[in-house]
């Protein structure tokens, strides 16, 4: 009896050179600039340098791996390295950043604010403020946790193509946005302006804000990335999740009203961030359309194929009998 071994065809990786997504330029843009930055302030900076420097190299490791053998789960781990050195450098930004920049911008947002649209939101509609709707908003600013793990991760477990076209753009705008953020750093309305009434929504504001307001890193204002992540996962469910789409739609109308509502954001902030995901959507959009797409969507799928008549195989003869 003979036994069949098939020999794994040579991926386009190693023929074309390794593969690197636009995610990974756009957002290992921003940890080297930042890294440099910090480098270049020195002091007590340079020790946080090496935050950014180790999510940068971190990144380079797993493409590099990734691509020895671009298996389903091995491009799993490649994408969901974006969320883990999100997490890790958007808390590392709240001492980092300071090192940087020794003021916030909430003075300039604010008046952007006034030029546009006569009055900041969170002032304008102090007026309006009712227990029953800070409950509601506060649902709302709550789903964005919900939508950013659900969305992208539906796609983990069903479809790595299109998860890595997700997390293309997703990242593309959190690489953009982070790096808002270290220029233009600011607070927001409810941590740098004075309100004449305090929020109170006593079955779920009550319970929640402080809790929201301690997760925040405290720079975390322009552009709006609770406005820009939900509206580009919007988008990306229309085009492939459609009823998704239309039973997330109203929660994340809602938490965009409730950015502003709850003195979060500036008028501006959204309005930047709608900016950065149209950019995020056409970067996808292109990507999704790419040759690159179409050799790592045939690479992926290379690795998962059983021989076929054609393909080279090695005939292993059993050892002899003694």
């Amino acid at each position: 009896m003979l036994a069949l071994r098939t020999e794994t065809p040579q991926s386009e990786t190693r023929r074309d050179g390794i593969a690197v997504l636009p995610h990974e330029w756009c957002f290992g843009a921003f940890l080297a600039i930042t890294w440099l930055r910090l480098v270049f302030a020195g002091g007590a900076a340079l020790a946080w340098s090496f935050v950014f420097l180790g999510c940068l190299v971190g990144s380079v490791i797993v493409i590099r791996w990734a691509a020895q053998n671009p298996t389903p789960w091995r491009w799993r781990i490649r994408l969901l390295y974006y969320p883990s050195v999100m997490g890790i450098s958007f808390y590392a930004m709240e001492y980092a950043i300071p090192l940087m920049v020794n003021h916030k911008f909430d003075e300039l947002l604010l008046a952007w604010d006034r030029a546009l649209v006569g009055e900041t939101p969170a002032v304008a509609w102090e007026r309006f403020l009712t227990p029953w709707l800070q409950d509601v908003s506060m649902l709302g600013y709550i789903f964005f946790f919900y939508y950013l793990i659900a969305g992208p991760g539906y796609y983990c477990i069903r479809n790595v193509p299109l998860f890595r076209k997700c997390i293309v753009g997703l990242f593309v705008m959190y690489g953009i946005g982070f790096l808002g953020y270290t220029i233009l750093p600011a607070g927001g309305p409810h941590r740098w302006m004075t309100f004449e009434t305090q929020l109170h929504g006593p079955w779920i504001l009550d319970w929640t804000l402080k809790t929201v307001n301690e997760g925040s890193n405290c720079v975390d204002v322009f552009p709006s990335i609770h406005f820009a992540a939900t509206f580009y996962l919007l988008l990306i469910d229309w085009q492939h999740h459609r009823r998704r789409f239309w039973w997330a739609l109203l929660p994340c109308v809602i938490l965009w009203f409730s950015t502003m509502y709850l003195r979060f954001h500036y008028f501006v902030d959204l309005a930047a961030g709608f900016v950065v995901t149209m950019i995020s959507w056409w970067v996808a959009q292109y990507y999704g359309k790419s040759a690159l797409a179409a050799r790592l969507d045939a690479e992926e799928a290379a690795t998962l194929k059983p021989a076929n008549v054609g393909e080279p195989v090695t005939v292993v003869a059993p050892a002899e009998k003694a």
